[in-house]
């Protein structure tokens, strides 16, 4: 039975892989394999989409039941967002009463010469109702023009531009303000061959009035009330223009794609960062600064080898960057290990000293004397990582993810040291008991990672921006303690965790441009995903708190048995 559930397990994640790697393959080419063969190095997005087919089979395989409640929270989190999103769209059927309109009365008969009308016949008149920012917003006008007996009159409310959506009304009233007739709409044919001044069907028009009398007669217009149901559909139809963008947006066209997996090697690399360290359940939050330092020695070794092969700078480089991140993780190792300083205070204030430094040297060292801002000038063709997919910058970094995935693993699950900061995670106390150094294993924990940060901001500097800038990161590294603990600190979830999360980091970019939809609306939905994964996370800790505490109070009953104390 349990070779059975196994060989099921495998079959039901490649086939989720493949039916990843087949959709978004094709999406980005619309279904056309003409399309996909006129794109250059079309082979390598191929590529790049198996290997995401193949995060996807090792999310399912390794989380099993997990994998269930990972996309439940993320499934969740999405759907909060989705209603926190149509309530904000709430007002975008306010369009309809908001915007530059004209009116008109359109007759062939002769206008009547009266003073203190408002309207002649065939004279434009206009404004905007509802203007925002404004004292006294229009939100109805009424304006007095003279008829005669017999003139047969067309009214006329519209919008002055397609680029404004207001759906007026018009009504004509007599001098004791009696409705004669009014207007919600337009026929296509008043809007295409009658009336060359109506924009659409939404205008409004009443054609062909005989006026009852002479006399001055009033033209009324204000903006269509709104429905209930108007207002739902809108807000519905909004949100899902800005959820399609959000969802499929990053995987449109190749240049978005590009942008989504570039963003995505980063993010995995600080999530194998993170989830090294909490494995060995220290909580180190120092990925930010030993990312920096990473940056820095890479940008540096760069700027000063012009004539380098590729193939013999490039492995410096990423040597020189692991090393800086290996360093500066060592130092907040050894004052856990030796001083007892608290890794959390240290790491956060060794980030605001890496920061620093890099600045510094950036401004008074790297950057040009003639520059404009304050950065380096662009690397060396020979120094940055060399481009896969081409009008994208999806580099040989994809590979290199890979590998220290494959590295990270057989660390974890395959080496004593990986053994060491299981057990030191799992029970400190029963660590020490069985022999094992956690002085050297906390050190090393954190170095390890340090090493992958090193890495990580070896990509941004010689793989993305190709030089070095200020605020390199933006923060990002706290973003790999949700990739960690989204990919429950398992280094072959990593990969899954992190496309994940920068699928919606990226779709929130679309979601703004496309749909005219905030980005923090995408923010509030990470912070959703964020605090779902917190919260079963401070479960689990409780549960395997409650679990060793049981422990060490069977194993104090036992000794005090032993001693005959009872």
């Amino acid at each position: 039975m349990t070779a059975f559930r196994t060989h099921l397990l495998l079959i039901l994640g490649g086939l989720s892989g493949l039916a990843v790697t087949l959709f978004i393959t094709n999406t980005m080419f619309d279904g056309s394999i003409e399309k996909m063969s006129a794109t250059p190095t079309w082979q390598n997005v191929v590529l790049v989409n198996v290997l995401i087919g193949a995060c996807i089979f090792l999310f399912v395989v390794e989380l099993r039941r997990g994998a269930i409640r990972v996309l439940l929270t993320v499934v969740v989190a999405l759907i909060l967002g989705f209603l926190v999103t149509f309530v904000f769209n709430l007002d975008s059927s306010l369009r309809f009463t908001r915007g530059e309109f004209r009116v008109q009365v359109v007759s062939e008969a002769e206008a009547l010469d009266v003073d203190g009308v408002d309207l002649e016949y065939n004279r434009v008149r206009g404004g905007h109702f509802n203007k925002p920012n404004v004292v006294e917003p229009v939100s109805e006008v009424a304006w007095s023009f003279a008829g005669g007996e017999g003139d047969v009159v067309s009214l006329l409310a519209y919008a002055k531009n397609k680029r404004s959506s207001v759906d007026p009304l018009v009504e004509l009233r007599d001098e004791s303000g009696a409705v004669l007739a009014s207007a919600t709409s337009a026929t296509v044919a008043q809007v295409e061959e009658r009336f060359d001044d109506l924009v659409r069907v939404t205008d409004a028009v009443i054609a062909d009035f005989q006026l009852p009398a002479d006399g001055t007669y009033t033209l009324y217009a204000r903006p269509e009330e709104l429905a209930t149901g108007t207002i739902m559909t809108e807000a519905f139809q909004q949100t899902n223009v800005a959820f399609e963008a959000l969802l499929l947006g990053p995987i449109q066209r190749v240049n978005r794609w590009g942008a989504w997996i570039q963003d995505a090697i980063t993010l995995i690399l600080i999530g194998l960062s993170f989830a090294i360290v909490f494995r060995a359940e220290q909580f180190s939050l120092g990925a930010e600064g030993q990312l920096y330092f990473g940056a820095l020695v890479s940008g540096a070794i760069a700027l000063n080898s012009p004539n380098v092969p590729s193939i013999l700078i490039i492995p410096i480089i990423l040597l020189a960057s692991g090393t800086a991140g290996f360093i500066y993780g060592l130092i907040p190792g050894a004052l856990k290990a030796y001083l007892g300083a608290n890794e959390l205070v240290s790491t956060l204030m060794l980030n605001v000293i890496a920061t620093g430094f890099f600045d510094m040297v950036l401004y008074f060292q790297l950057r040009p004397i003639d520059s404009a801002y304050v950065a380096t000038g662009k690397f060396p063709a020979n120094t940055v990582l060399p481009v896969i997919v081409e009008r994208t910058q999806v580099t040989i970094a994809v590979f290199l993810v890979a590998i220290v995935v494959f590295f990270c693993w057989l660390l974890i699950r395959r080496t004593p040291l990986g053994y060491e900061i299981r057990i030191i995670g799992s029970n400190l106390k029963f660590a020490d008991y069985g022999g094992v150094n956690s002085r050297r294993t906390i050190m090393l924990s954190m170095a390890l990672s340090g090493v992958v940060a090193g890495f990580a901001g070896m990509h941004l500097a010689n793989g993305i921006y190709r030089e070095l800038i200020l605020d390199l990161s933006l923060a990002l590294a706290f973003e790999g303690v949700v990739v960690a603990l989204l990919a429950r600190l398992n280094v072959l979830v990593v990969p899954f965790a992190g496309l994940l999360y920068s699928y919606l980091r990226v779709g929130a970019q679309f979601m703004e441009r496309d749909a005219n939809a905030s980005f923090e609306l995408v923010r509030m939905i990470q912070a959703i995903i964020i605090l779902l994964i917190t919260a079963e996370a401070l479960v689990t800790i409780f549960q395997g708190r409650q679990k060793r505490a049981d422990i060490d109070e069977k194993g104090h009953a036992v000794e005090a048995l032993e001693a005959g104390d009872v």
